[in-house]
């Protein structure tokens, strides 16, 4: 009986031990789930209440902090540095991008703004921090976000700011491609004369122009690259050169005369003139106090 006894003890204390570790394991400790959306707590600096002021106006909020929400982790690149981030909020998302297009082409601003944007201080990256840069077409490729790198190295001139504003509707045509498609008879204009990875070389080793590009129905070598290069470039050439330049490049081939009256016509009827933007960026730019 003794050995009976030991034994149901035994039973009852191994028992005993079992439900009370059960216990301990299914008390699980919950950290409060984080708010994404919301505002920035603490005490705010300059910046953030120039991108909240920013927000209230135009309905884009500006990012230069990052969480995982914010920005993928395997995305590799630095975030820009606080007085190159206030400068380029200033100068070139409220001056140059969002105070032009709510004067001018309200219903564009609002139907096709991205609501976020995101300033990186490098470009970014997608396999390591010291891989070849990508200014932002991976990064774009979606509809409510814009994202543009180099804020840390970009000069405080008005001809750079300028400059800047050509690769910001470059990048911004790419999220216009996704949403809306450049369309089927856009691809076939150049079909087969892509150049692919050699954009950079003609096939005698030499370096290729634009000139060169533009006689094989390209607007710069990178946008014989693909379609999607193809079409954002374009838009790019339409900001960066004024109407009569415009004129004058689309005469060295055919090609370029019916990709131009494509994507002006894409624009125009989601409420932009992108000749009328081109002259405009490049009014507001002469008069930045830099």
């Amino acid at each position: 009986m003794k050995k009976i006894y030991a034994f149901v003890l035994v039973v009852v204390l191994a028992s005993s031990a079992f439900i009370t570790g059960c216990k301990k394991d299914t008390t699980i400790a919950i950290d409060d789930p984080i708010d994404y959306l919301s505002i920035k707590k603490g005490k705010w600096n300059g910046l953030d209440s120039l991108t909240d002021s920013l927000f209230k106006n135009y309905g884009v909020r500006v990012f230069y902090e990052f969480n995982p929400r914010i920005i993928d982790p395997t995305t590799f690149y630095v975030p820009a540095q606080y007085e190159k981030a206030r400068f380029y909020t200033k100068n070139v998302i409220e001056r140059l991008w969002l105070e032009p297009l709510k004067k001018n082409f309200p219903k564009f601003l609002n139907d096709q703004k991205p609501v976020e944007f995101l300033i990186l201080g490098t470009y970014v990256h997608f396999n390591s921090i010291s891989s070849g840069l990508a200014a932002g077409a991976g990064l774009n490729g979606q509809f409510y976000r814009l994202g543009m790198g180099g804020a840390d190295v970009l000069p405080a001139t008005k001809a750079s700011v300028r400059d800047h504003m050509n690769t910001l509707y470059h990048e911004h045509a790419h999220q216009l491609d996704q949403k809306f498609g450049r369309g089927y008879a856009y691809d076939r204009v150049s079909q087969g004369t892509y150049y692919q990875l050699n954009y950079l070389r003609k096939p005698d080793g030499t370096a290729r122009t634009n000139t060169d590009a533009q006689n094989d129905g390209f607007f710069t070598p990178y946008g014989g690259f693909a379609p999607e290069e193809d079409f954002a470039t374009t838009v790019e050439s339409l900001i960066r050169y004024s109407k009569a330049q415009i004129q004058t490049i689309i005469a060295r081939n055919p090609k370029l005369v019916t990709k131009y009256q494509m994507v002006y016509k894409f624009y125009l009827d989601k409420g932009i003139d992108l000749h009328q933007m081109h002259d405009i960026l490049d009014q507001v730019a002469s008069t930045l106090p830099l």
